[in-house]
């Protein structure tokens, strides 16, 4: 499914207490104002894309998963699904949106699992048959065969989103929303969820769009990476292009003697503090001289050369700095 913003803008409106004037008064009174969360979205996003929605607290990526949703209509501008309104028609959509979020449940929260698929293939009308089949498959894939019997309030974190994703891929959802569905969870459950959605993804499956904070997870799922920063989207574009945006950046890291004093050369630049034991280097990529190397490796006062490229992380703190 297509997903489609232009000109996107959402703004609430907040009622805090005033910070002046008599006591009782500031008791009593709220003052109202707007907060503005997203500020001129234009996005396109494919049918079949897998596409990571990063940011930092606040910053709008929550809004505009609801927007897509339908949940939630804009301020101004126009959000469109596959050409509809995903407000007006979000019954019709339904059928083909899967949305998980990390702090709304999509299971009944006294019910036994099982009891909350069998409600949702009455929802969705899925066929029985396909349904089992469809169910057993996720619940082996995610390992939770033991838990079926347990209602969702007694769940762990990891096995009731374990369980929220079972029922989220029930219907096969051409469109599926993922709201920072990792955070929170041990490395277990969190490899499981990944492994998954990696798999669903190279077998021809939905459009995903994965709001996360976790970048290993936006890595291993995704190819293209959505930033956003106070409401406007400050990078949008592949990983790969995304690690030539530090202008090509290497680290040459030297562990040597203590005092041991190393050759210079054009090109190569020191970064950070030093330590007694350790240099750090910076250059541009190509601009490393194979000599240097040369004299390192048969320096026997140097106990290690590491080359490094900039974590996907550190680019993304680069990008933010330079939006700041």
């Amino acid at each position: 499914m297509k997903v489609q913003l232009d000109g996107v803008r959402r703004s609430y409106e907040v009622r805090r207490r005033p910070e002046t004037g008599p006591r009782l008064a500031r008791l009593m009174r709220r003052e109202r104002s707007e907060v503005e969360a997203l500020r001129g979205i234009d996005l396109r996003i494919e049918s079949g894309e897998s596409v990571g929605y990063i940011g930092l607290n606040g910053a709008g990526k929550s809004t505009t998963m609801k927007l897509i949703a339908g949940i939630l209509t804009p301020t101004r501008g126009q959000v469109m699904v596959d050409g509809r309104d995903p407000h007006r028609e979000r019954r019709r959509l339904s059928a083909d949106l899967g949305y998980l979020a990390a702090q709304r449940s999509s299971l009944w929260w006294d019910l036994p699992v099982k009891d909350s698929y069998e409600l949702l293939r009455r929802v969705y009308g899925i066929d029985p048959k396909l349904f089992r089949r469809r169910s057993e498959q996720l619940v082996a894939r995610l390992d939770i065969g033991r838990h079926l019997n347990t209602p969702v309030r007694e769940l762990s974190l990891g096995n009731r989103t374990r369980a929220e994703l079972v029922g989220t891929l029930l219907h096969a959802p051409r469109l599926l929303l993922l709201d920072e569905p990792t955070i929170g969870l041990d490395i277990f459950a969190r490899e499981a969820i990944c492994d998954l959605l990696k798999e669903i993804r190279q077998d021809g499956g939905p459009t995903i769009v994965m709001a996360s904070h976790d970048l290993r997870d936006v890595e291993v799922i995704c190819d293209r990476i959505i930033m956003i920063d106070a409401g406007r989207l400050v990078y949008d574009g592949k990983i790969a292009d995304l690690k030539g945006v530090g202008g090509g950046r290497r680290r040459l890291v030297v562990h040597h003697a203590e005092g041991h004093r190393l050759p210079s050369a054009p090109g190569l630049r020191p970064v950070g503090e030093a330590a007694r034991t350790v240099t750090t280097f910076e250059y541009a990529r190509g601009d490393l001289p194979g000599e240097i190397l040369s004299t390192l490796f048969s320096d026997p006062l140097v106990e290690d050369v590491q080359l490094e490229a900039p974590s996907l992380e550190q680019l993304i703190k680069d990008l933010y700095a330079k939006a700041d």
